[in-house]
């Protein structure tokens, strides 16, 4: 006899009026998770880190240099889950994702940190050009060398039913020694 079965068994043994009592109990449960789940907007989330393995990662000119990976990353003692986009000599380290976009899914925000991993000696005047692309359009851009996460949520429009193509980038505006770039856990999230 399962858990279900035996909560009928007890019932039936209760007079008719205590079986209205549950009854009525039920309902209210019932109107009460109608109400939590009415009041409350569901999360839809996309997780770069866990779709890593799926992402095509390339160089716009040359890859020598270039160091992509994914691992936790330290930036100003703090780590997180991170992609690494060290880039190359010349050009830009390109990470692409292909997103399937939710039909249900609207108001989209692209969360995420940038920076310069510890341990790196980069110079006070060498930066890095961190910069995300929707479809091929620059949604969001930024020039940095901070060991310290950088925080970014960029808003973005994305059609329901499609794939998005988001391509995150960095390029070394100078020297490309000790441009240690990294993205810490970067996430498109949605409410239904």
């Amino acid at each position: 006899m399962d858990k279900l079965q035996a909560l009928m068994a007890h019932i039936e043994k209760l007079s008719a009026e205590n079986q209205a009592l549950v009854s009525r109990y039920v309902e209210f449960l019932q109107w009460q998770e109608a109400q939590s789940q009415a009041n409350a907007p569901q999360q839809w989330s996309f997780s770069f880190v866990e779709a890593f393995k799926d992402a095509a990662v390339f160089a716009t000119d040359k890859p020598a240099g270039m160091d992509v990976t994914l691992a936790a990353a330290t930036v100003g003692g703090e780590s997180r889950p991170a992609l690494w986009a060290h880039p190359p000599l010349i050009g830009q380290t390109v990470i692409e994702f292909h997103v399937p976009v939710p039909q249900q899914v609207r108001n989209f925000r692209l969360r995420l940190a940038v920076g310069i991993r510890d341990g790196a000696e980069i110079a006070e005047d060498n930066l890095v050009a961190f910069g995300v692309k929707l479809n091929g359009l620059r949604v969001w851009g930024k020039q940095t060398n901070a060991q310290t996460w950088q925080p970014a949520d960029i808003p973005l429009k994305l059609a329901a039913g499609d794939i998005a193509r988001l391509q995150f980038t960095t390029e070394a505006l100078g020297s490309h020694q000790w441009t240690w770039a990294v993205w810490g856990n970067p996430e498109l999230v949605g409410t239904f």
